[in-house]
């Protein structure tokens, strides 16, 4: 495979989405985000330190904002060697059969980087936000011998709104359509079919784009369609958090979307290859999955909603994905 001129952009431009969005955050909720990096020790035990040339590993968390609950962010470029005998697939990195038979038994060289955040609003008409960016790279630097760009953006309501889910979806669209316009449909259903909880047969979510081990086509414009994914989540995303922040809610709606939250995690725990495959390999620090989980959630027996009812509306469209545009 073509060696691609990607790897010193790409993290550029992941750092750059990293900023940018920690930056809209804090403006809109008058919260400064707190800072830890982490470094290996000895042991391959992630400890907190001052960054390497080989490891830049930064989490930040805002708890207990004006406007967020919670927000867990993670920026990440890393180099180093995957234990031997890894299967990317079944450790989860949705890696392709080729990738797996590049690695074999032998411990293999490795780069990779990306950016990702989870917000979790206070006010529970604002939907829950996920957005990652990623590239992952197998081999030497001067000739890596497979890589692959993933991530995605999607929306997790307590409160369904369907001119907020319109929005999301059409400012993604936009950015698919600019490059293939089969991108969307197709990344649209990759997104419905990842965030979903087997055991509760339903969504996590009401989705947006989800796309990996994307690899395919001229390199330089896969280059340029991930770097405007990443610009596309802040127009996405924040006129809703602006729409929705002051809107009154009850005790009953607060509760509500604690049981939401508890999906949140459910779905995290059992479902989440990416995170398998994270801590398999070492790439994830665990505290950086504990800074994407929600303060709060709930869960209780049987939480069948009252008919009729918005929780009730939201849940059957869990159970079936939308086309929403």
């Amino acid at each position: 495979m073509q060696q691609p001129k990607v790897r010193g952009i790409i993290d550029k431009v992941f750092r750059q989405m990293f900023e940018n969005t920690c930056q809209v955050l804090e403006e809109i909720d008058s919260k400064k985000f707190t800072e830890q990096t982490w470094i290996h020790d000895k042991n391959g035990i992630w400890t907190s330190g001052e960054n390497s040339e080989d490891t830049i590993y930064v989490d930040r968390a805002l708890s207990n904002g004006n406007v967020f609950e919670k927000v867990g962010v993670n920026y990440v470029a890393i180099k180093g060697k995957l234990p031997p005998g890894m299967t990317l697939q079944k450790s989860g990195a949705l890696a392709t059969l080729e990738a797996d038979q590049i690695t074999g038994d032998k411990s293999i060289s490795y780069f990779a980087t990306g950016s990702s955040f989870v917000i979790h609003p206070y006010n529970p008409m604002i939907p829950t936000a996920h957005v990652n960016y990623r590239y992952f790279q197998i081999g030497d630097d001067s000739q890596p011998s497979y890589w692959w760009f993933g991530g995605g953006a999607d929306l997790t309501p307590a409160y369904l709104f369907e001119e907020d889910a319109v929005h999301f979806h059409q400012v993604h669209k936009g950015v698919c359509d600019q490059y293939d316009p089969s991108y969307y449909p197709r990344f649209k259903k990759c997104c419905d079919e990842y965030f979903y909880i087997p055991h509760r047969h339903e969504s996590r979510g009401i989705g947006g784009i989800f796309f990996d081990d994307l690899n395919d086509g001229n390199t330089q414009e896969l280059l340029s369609f991930v770097t405007d994914c990443t610009k596309a989540f802040v127009p996405a995303y924040i006129p809703i958090v602006e729409r929705r922040k002051d809107m009154t809610f009850t005790k009953e709606n607060k509760y509500w979307q604690r049981l939401v939250h508890g999906r949140y995690v459910e779905f995290i725990l059992s479902s989440d290859r990416g995170l398998r495959f994270g801590l398999a390999s070492g790439m994830v620090n665990p505290q950086s999955v504990f800074n994407c989980m929600p303060s709060t959630a709930n869960w209780e027996y049987d939480d069948q909603p009252a008919p009729g009812s918005q929780e009730a509306m939201l849940r059957e469209v869990l159970k079936n994905p939308r086309e929403w545009l």
